[in-house]
């Protein structure tokens, strides 16, 4: 888009097609690859897997060294009932633009003390992640589910939601098979 002499706009020839390449780009789908889990019982296939051992021990172990890998923290550990309880933690800091540019703005009136001025909220984000080990029969299932939270600088919880991304399940799925393989060989 220009403006001509007289102040009107007027449409250039690379305005149009680049409209066109927006407007069909937001019309895309998602790949099924990508896709959600929608019902419950999928989300339970997705944090769900079998392995061939009755060694639900091996198979905790397994878990909790995964876990720590990632860098989770266990908080609780009960082999008795196969559930493992741990969290990763980190501070996540949420800049405030305005305030930014505010500050730099007031620098040379206020003689550099607005700088001093903090230019955002400290959160903790953290993910929970609670691992269920069952014996069946000569196997063992083990089921992952993942929260994530987030609280303020004082405490206060800012929100908690389900992780619903299979590939997140995916991944923490695939390291306990390689944990698990590596615990039942000894290595």
């Amino acid at each position: 888009i220009a403006v001509n002499l007289r102040g009107h706009m007027l449409v250039t020839r690379h305005a149009i097609p680049v409209a066109l390449v927006l407007l069909l780009g937001a019309c895309a789908s998602v790949p099924d690859s990508v896709r959600v889990p929608q019902s419950p019982l999928e989300m339970r296939q997705a944090q769900s897997r079998t392995f061939e051992t009755a060694d639900t021990r091996l198979v905790l172990k397994a878990a909790l060294n995964v876990l720590q890998d990632q860098g989770f923290v266990i908080r609780h550990a009960d082999a008795e009932l196969g559930i493992v309880t741990a969290v990763m933690e980190w501070r996540s800091r949420t800049p405030n633009r305005g305030l930014r540019v505010l500050k730099w703005v007031t620098v040379v009136p206020t003689y550099g003390a607005s700088l001093l001025i903090p230019s955002g909220r400290t959160e903790v984000s953290a993910i929970e992640a609670n691992v269920n080990v069952t014996p069946e029969a000569a196997k063992t299932r083990v089921r992952i589910s993942l929260v994530s939270r987030v609280t303020g600088k004082n405490g206060e919880v800012l929100s908690v939601s389900p992780v619903d991304d299979p590939l997140a399940y995916q991944r923490l799925l695939a390291g306990l098979d390689k944990a698990v393989f590596l615990e039942h060989e000894g290595l």
